[in-house]
């Protein structure tokens, strides 16, 4: 008879923690060849081989599943050592001590592939399957081929290894600080120490927090508990007369001072209102311009020759490129110009703004003073590329420029004007400063109303040619 030597807290493995661990984040773990029961509260599944156990950062793949629109995310986890450094000493030609140099470096491994999905039926599928191939072929055909591929820093932990049940457990008692909302039947018997209630008469010995202490497994002989760390249930312990239930997802109470939230945002009625006013008013000036369209394309060909357009790649939701058309108000070299007329330029930030341009031709000053230029634009918002309003779309180098700011713009659709275009007052030193937080302040209060009030304000900026 083999003794199953795997620690138990509360009547539940390693993998049982594991599993309640994810729910209390709205996320039911998924093992291959089970039969898979989908709890009706979760919003995303989580795709793993039997044997594993994994932890990392939620935010950042719900963020980018958002982005991508796949049905499933392949995830890679890449496990970080703690951070070490390394010293070497500077020495001149002449052999003297300059100085010292200290490095910081990490090391990093390649942990599990697991995969992540907000539908049942991709869950259903895994579950079903036999073997790690099979599973992943089945996700795939559910995905039509379209499986994102993402990595992240976690942890990662082999079953099969005794010693991963505690370290895995040790981890988990470090970084959850309320099991309770999860766990129906533990409480927290003094701060950060949680036992069952029959526990709290009998836990008399020395314990530091955190820490969790199993079915009878505390008494006066126990020896001190220094967290984080635990002890198990006792051998023979009744599991029976202490039930300790694993909340459904619905079930769960969220932190105090918490909003629920959805990990994967659902489309909003002002998000599917503003798509709906996007499409109808693009077809609108795409129809009744298109006299407009033609003259300005007579007049471009007739100033400086073909192309008619100039398309430049820019990024738009979730940092994906494409091409934003204009109609070209600027010399063919225009772009070889730029290094020679740098310092004619008078933006503080990444972008160029010349004053009497002189890449700019003759109907260029003309259409940009009228904004006709920016009338191909209303292609890239029917096709779904851009919005009427929202941030301005910009190039890849321009966004790298601050990172924080480049993330939450790129979370919405670019438009064709915004907040900034018609806020910014174009003040020395402070036009790129104005653009970080005119982009910041519309991703942060974007409304139906506000939309309104700056298509009003670009249409008189336009009429008194402001």
């Amino acid at each position: 008879m083999q003794i199953d030597n795997r620690p138990k807290i509360w009547g539940l493995d390693a993998s049982g923690i594991h599993d309640a661990w994810w729910r209390a984040q709205g996320v039911q773990c998924v093992r291959r060849g089970i039969r898979l029961d989908p709890d009706s509260g979760a919003e995303l599944f989580l795709l793993i081989e039997p044997d594993q156990l994994v932890a990392f950062d939620l935010g950042e793949i719900a963020e980018a599943m958002v982005w991508s629109e796949a049905r499933a995310t392949a995830v890679r986890i890449i496990e970080r050592s703690e951070e070490s450094y390394k010293e070497r000493v500077i020495r001149s030609a002449s052999g003297e001590i300059l100085g010292i140099s200290r490095s910081y470096v990490h090391d990093e491994k390649i942990g599990y592939r697991i995969i992540m999905t907000p539908h049942a039926q991709i869950a259903r599928r895994w579950a079903a399957s036999s073997e790690r191939r099979e599973g992943w072929l089945e996700v795939r055909k559910e995905c039509r081929g379209k499986l994102d591929l993402r990595k992240v820093y976690g942890h990662c932990y082999d079953l099969k290894l005794i010693e991963n049940h505690r370290e895995f457990l040790t981890w988990v008692i470090a970084s959850w600080d309320d099991p309770d909302r999860v766990l129906e039947g533990i409480h927290e018997v003094s701060p950060g120490i949680f036992a069952v209630a029959e526990t709290l008469a009998e836990s008399k010995g020395t314990c530091i927090a955190p820490a969790w202490i199993g079915f009878e497994g505390f008494g006066v002989d126990s020896v001190p508990l220094v967290g984080p760390d635990f002890v198990p249930d006792a051998s023979g312990a009744s599991v029976k007369s202490n039930p300790i239930r694993v909340l459904p997802i619905n079930e769960i109470m969220l932190p105090r001072g918490r909003v629920k939230e959805r990990l994967v945002p659902s489309g909003s009625l002002y998000g599917i209102g503003k798509r709906l006013f996007d499409i109808s008013w693009a077809l609108i000036v795409l129809i009744l311009m298109s006299p407009i369209f033609l003259l300005v394309a007579i007049l471009v060909a007739a100033d400086d020759g073909f192309p008619l357009l100039f398309g430049h790649v820019r990024q738009k939701r979730g940092g994906h490129t494409f091409r934003c058309w204009k109609f070209r108000t600027m010399r063919r070299d225009a772009e070889s110009m730029v290094k020679e007329l740098q310092a004619m330029n008078k933006a503080d930030g990444p972008q160029v703004f010349i004053e009497f341009d002189p890449r700019v031709t003759r109907v260029g000053k003309y259409l940009r003073k009228l904004q006709l230029d920016e009338l191909p634009q209303f292609w890239n918002v029917l096709v779904g590329d851009m919005s009427i309003v929202g941030p301005r779309p910009s190039p890849d180098k321009e966004n790298q420029f601050c990172p924080a700011w480049r993330e939450m713009r790129l979370s919405v659709r670019p438009g064709i004007t915004g907040l900034w275009q018609v806020e910014r007052t174009r003040a020395p030193g402070e036009d790129f400063q104005e653009w970080i937080k005119y982009d910041i302040k519309y991703t942060r209060s974007a409304s139906f109303w506000l939309d309104v009030k700056i298509c009003v304000k670009t249409a008189w900026n336009i009429v008194s040619r402001s």
